[in-house]
């Protein structure tokens, strides 16, 4: 489970003193146990996979604020961050694997009008290895070919 990865992480980085690392890997296992007591149960694989997503989509939105703070170091501390969280995370799917996912749903699909509903139908097949507003911008570009 990916739970224990980030608790053997955690003495790993104790031992071999990378204190950013550590910083990380504590507030995300924080995080996780804070949602298992809000669930009064132990978080699955694939909800532990979405906490890390909100934790990356909250880290790049502070990107974008630092960089128009001009505030270069915390943008790079957050960069440092986000390459640490996704470790954790399963490896993204490309473009292309995407738009052949997005292709098919829309072959199957009768109401092709329906924006949000598209993109839960793909959401729903690419559990967790696909960013939401990528899967939105190609749901879009799909519905404006038509």
């Amino acid at each position: 489970m990916i739970k224990e990865d980030i608790q053997k992480a955690i003495l790993i980085s104790l031992k071999g003193r990378k204190e950013t690392e550590l910083k990380v890997l504590r507030f995300i296992l924080s995080e996780i146990k804070y949602a298992e007591i809000n669930k009064q149960k132990d978080l699955t694989d694939e909800e532990v996979i979405s906490l890390l997503q909100k934790e990356v989509k909250k880290r790049n939105e502070s990107i974008d604020m630092f960089q128009k703070g001009g505030r270069q170091e915390l943008v790079v501390d957050e960069q440092k961050q986000i390459k640490i969280i996704e470790e954790y995370l399963p490896k993204q799917m490309s473009n292309e694997e995407l738009s052949k996912i997005v292709d098919k749903i829309f072959a199957i699909t009768e109401d092709k009008t329906n924006m949000g509903k598209l993109i839960g139908m793909v959401m729903g097949r690419v559990k967790g290895k696909a960013d939401g507003n990528k899967v939105a911008l190609l749901v879009k570009d799909r519905m404006d070919k038509k």
